[in-house]
């Protein structure tokens, strides 16, 4: 698969797995936007940054480095809320707050960002 079908299939992953928790999605009309969708929870909405990585872990760690910044500059935090960050290796979404400096994270269900895997509660 080429890189936009990924995005698009991660995309839409994402948004069924809201849905399936009782969220509404909605989904910019131009693909220029900053952000991949609105997260509506009932009580706020939150712009997400949807992200994908097929990485396996490199040595002897159990986590996958992400890269989440945008052509090398990260996400201001006004106009992304959220990561949703999608990792083969657990088939899973890593769901964090955008801290606005942030250029790449290591994930993993074993290390200090586990509480984020699968965590639609957007905390």
């Amino acid at each position: 698969m080429d890189n936009n079908l990924v995005g698009c299939l991660t995309e839409y992953t994402f948004a069924t797995e809201c849905l399936k928790r009782g969220y509404n999605v909605s989904f910019p009309l131009l693909d220029s936007s900053i952000y991949d969708c609105i997260v509506d929870t009932g009580d706020r909405l939150i712009k997400v940054q949807v992200k994908s990585t097929a990485k396996k872990p490199e040595g002897y760690r159990k986590s996958v480095q992400c890269r989440i910044a945008n052509n090398k500059a990260a996400y201001d935090i006004d106009k992304v809320d959220f990561f949703a960050v999608w990792v083969d290796l657990y088939s899973g979404f890593f769901i964090f707050k955008n801290k606005g400096s942030m250029q790449t994270i290591r994930l993993s269900i074993y290390g200090d960002h586990k509480e984020y895997f699968n965590n639609f509660a957007f905390d």
